[in-house]
């Protein structure tokens, strides 16, 4: 019954020609906009890869520039911690006496060698205070001379163990003579302390 009323009333041909104004309405007047909505989100899409992209080369940028900077500044604290602003002689003999302990070396003597070019002696304030720096910018060199007797092993050890002294210290030379009990051996140190400014 109500379909006869749908063709009696002729209310069918208005449904249909409603709903084909609304279907060409929207390709006339929607479609166009959801298009340019469509592009537009495209194109906000591929410039949030690009933004992506620049904070993400941005962020390796100064991860690597933090990393860098930080690997300079632990080299210059250690520059300063074994590199103190004065000759502090008096903790550097302390320890290099400990090392002699530490490796059994027997007899040991210590003595200021004379910077190369100079008459200062055995003085070591003179060392100290009126030696150049030989090749090292910002940085005083103080000569010392070990002497001791000691077995290879002692030596080797004891070597081993001056690169990781809390000063830095240099080996210029190593002589050694076989003697009868013991080995006897002499080397001569470079101890270094800044400049003062």
């Amino acid at each position: 019954m109500p379909s006869r009323w749908l063709r009696k009333e002729g209310i069918l041909p208005v449904v249909l020609g409603l709903a084909a104004l609304g279907v060409a309405s929207y390709f006339l007047l929607f479609a166009p906009e959801l298009r340019t909505i469509g592009s537009l989100r495209a194109e906000v899409a591929a410039k949030d890869a690009e933004v992506a992209e620049a904070m993400k080369l941005r962020t390796e940028v100064a991860q690597s520039r933090v990393g860098e900077g930080a690997r300079w500044e632990e080299r210059l604290r250690t520059w300063e911690r074994r590199v103190p602003p004065t000759p502090d002689t008096e903790h550097l003999l302390a320890e290099i006496g400990e090392m002699a302990v530490r490796h059994n070396l027997k007899a040991f003597g210590l003595t200021v060698a004379p910077a190369a070019g100079s008459a200062q002696g055995g003085d070591p304030t003179a060392v100290f205070a009126g030696a150049p720096a030989q090749g090292k910018e910002g940085a005083v060199e103080a000569r010392f001379r070990l002497t001791f007797r000691s077995t290879y092993r002692d030596l080797a050890e004891f070597l081993d163990e001056i690169p990781r002294a809390r000063r830095l210290l240099t080996i210029r030379s190593v002589s050694v003579r076989e003697k009868a009990d013991a080995m006897a051996a002499e080397i001569e140190l470079s101890a270094w302390h800044r400049r003062g400014r």
